[in-house]
């Protein structure tokens, strides 16, 4: 598709604008760099707005696609400058972008390949013969963990400043310390899989990996008052499912549960939480509800609620030519610019892209993601109002715990009211337009609310909504699809993706372990094939062939990988040797 409307797209490209919305806070360049941790952040804004310009440039993205049509999108706005930004635009501003030759004179001359500013890091706390290593039994299963233990060395990476001259400029952000990436070509943290991959290294006893983790979300939350979608400036215009409330309260109760910490190292663990992270926490939320938060009329009574809404209207950097393909039926720049604005929210929604997104199920230009309001979003905010209330009580601020507990329960009820169905036995995402529910469909996320501690209404048990809606996907598919839908969107049929996986199986583990071990048995089995046969750990998993990596979406599957691994690991610590037993 892409080589046969190449020339047409190029026709129709629309000129980008600078997005006066992206919320910028600090400079790349490694000098200013050094400075950002101090006092001088608001300085460094314009020179990053410059760069996310940059990387946003019309001109610069067709001519790196133009002189080769089937790189991927984010390669080209994955390449750090070799010369100053005022340099390298002056040289994009003299360039014929249709003479090939100067086109790749331009790359040789102003940019890095891509990715030469994130380095292999050391690991300080790693260690091949972790605790829970010695409480398994089975030969096959050590062998497996330590394969997925050993991941981590791989995927530890660091942002190497100096790779970078005076003035040139990545599109990577700095970061205070290493981190975790998923994998293949994603070289840079994303926010919402951090809370697999920190299960997956709590259960591998890293726990100064994990802080280090929490204090680069903290600096973020301090430099921009929210965690971004990724650690790019293209990226600073949306964020990713908020689950670092639920991230720092794993890591609390890992650490003070453990016989490996002493008393003062828990001390020290408490007082990082009950004052960094959850100062942090709250001013996340409050970022959440001013940015992400909309009333609604529903039955006669106004009801408060969050959806996703990333502030762009233009086509995302790192997809830019897809986002153009998807639009190119449009003429009206003001509807393009909402179809971008709703493509950019499906993409903080994490679930980038999948039928619960769309109007018509087979086609991403009928997107309505800022238009709904999400299961997920809701339940998750949910939970986060309950971190929040529990460890400010933990901390002795009584008033703080009461007023989320309220929060809380504020939330519980709108849930229940404004998005359970009762016909369907299952929460629905409402789309704020026409207040009914988006898709009659079923997701895994219709069952979300059920995994962050919300009953359903009306005398529905668990086990009711789990025979009915994903009991025989159990019995016989090796992972539970996200959707029942074959859109060829990566977050639909056959596509089994690990995080999901584990948040049934813990919460059918509280009523119903026989269940949940067979269903943590069968994705495990599904991702131990995988490795057996190819050596390798996949983004997602095809739920009707054990082993095999999923298909769909806008890029070719990635090996690595962060949740994946996470997600098994847990899964090993909860179930052991009983996962390889038939």
């Amino acid at each position: 598709m892409m080589k046969l409307n190449w020339l047409y797209i190029i026709i129709f490209l629309s000129r980008i604008s600078k997005n006066e919305n992206v919320s910028l806070s600090h400079t790349l360049s490694p000098d200013i760099m050094k400075l950002k941790m101090q006092n001088d952040v608001n300085n460094n804004t314009e020179f990053l707005a410059a760069a996310a310009d940059f990387y946003s440039n019309e001109k610069y993205l067709r001519a790196l696609k133009r002189l080769n049509p089937n790189a991927d999108s984010k390669s080209i706005v994955d390449r750090a400058t070799k010369k100053p930004l005022h340099e390298v635009l002056a040289a994009l501003d003299a360039l014929d972008e249709f003479n090939l030759e100067d086109v790749q004179n331009f790359v040789d001359l102003f940019l890095h390949p891509p990715g030469v500013e994130i380095k292999a890091a050391k690991l300080t706390d790693w260690s091949d013969q972790p605790d829970i290593l010695h409480r398994l039994q089975n030969k096959e299963l050590k062998e497996f963990f330590g394969a997925l233990n050993r991941q981590w060395l791989d995927l530890y990476k660091a942002f190497d400043a100096e790779m970078l001259g005076p003035g040139s400029v990545s599109s990577h952000l700095p970061m205070l310390h290493p981190f975790i990436v998923p994998g293949g070509r994603f070289l840079e943290i994303y926010y919402w899989d951090t809370y697999w991959t920190v299960e997956g290294l709590l259960v591998s006893g890293m726990f100064d990996t994990v802080r280090q983790m929490i204090e680069n979300f903290v600096n973020f939350i301090n430099l921009y008052g929210f965690i971004p979608n990724g650690s790019r400036v293209y990226y600073l215009n949306r964020s990713q499912p908020p689950y670092f409330a639920q991230i720092v309260l794993k890591y609390y109760e890992t650490c003070l549960n453990s016989d490996k910490l002493t008393l003062h190292q828990k001390s020290l663990v408490k007082e990082f939480v009950f004052n960094e992270a959850l100062d942090s926490l709250k001013k996340e939320y409050d970022f959440w509800m001013k940015e992400k938060l909309i009333e609604i009329n529903f039955k006669n009574k106004t009801y408060k609620v969050n959806i996703f809404k990333a502030k762009t209207d233009k086509p995302r950097p790192e997809s830019y030519f897809e986002d153009i393909i998807t639009a190119d039926f449009l003429t009206d720049d003001a509807q393009k610019g909402k179809l971008y604005q709703h493509i950019a929210s499906g993409a903080e929604s994490g679930h980038d892209f999948t039928s619960r997104w769309f109007q018509d199920p087979m086609k991403i230009s009928t997107i309505e993601a800022s238009d709904i309001i999400p299961v997920d979003l809701n339940a998750i905010l949910y939970k986060t109002e309950l971190v929040i209330s529990k460890l400010s009580h933990l901390k002795g601020d009584l008033d703080t715990a009461k007023q989320f507990r309220n929060f809380s329960i504020e939330r519980m009820n709108t849930i229940n009211t404004v998005l359970w169905s009762q016909e369907n036995k299952m929460w629905n995402d409402l789309n704020i337009n026409r207040l009914t529910a988006q898709s009659e469909h079923f997701y895994l996320s219709n069952l979300s609310p059920l995994w962050f501690g919300i009953e359903p209404p009306q005398n529905v048990s668990e086990t009711e909504m789990i025979d009915l809606h994903i009991r025989n996907s159990i019995d016989n598919y090796n992972g539970v699809p996200f959707s029942y839908i074959y859109s060829k969107e990566q977050w639909d049929f056959p596509n089994a993706w690990a995080p999901y996986q584990l948040s049934v199986v813990e919460m059918i583990y509280k009523f119903d372990e026989e269940l949940a071990l067979r269903m943590a048995r069968k994705f495990f089995n599904s991702v131990y094939t995988g490795w057996k046969v190819n050596d390798a750990f996949y983004e997602k998993y095809n739920s009707l062939c054990p082993g095999q990596r999923g298909a769909g979406g806008e890029y070719e599957v990635q090996s690595g990988f962060g949740w994946t691994n996470g997600v098994v690991l847990r899964l090993i610590e909860v179930f052991g040797d009983k996962l390889m037993q038939n």
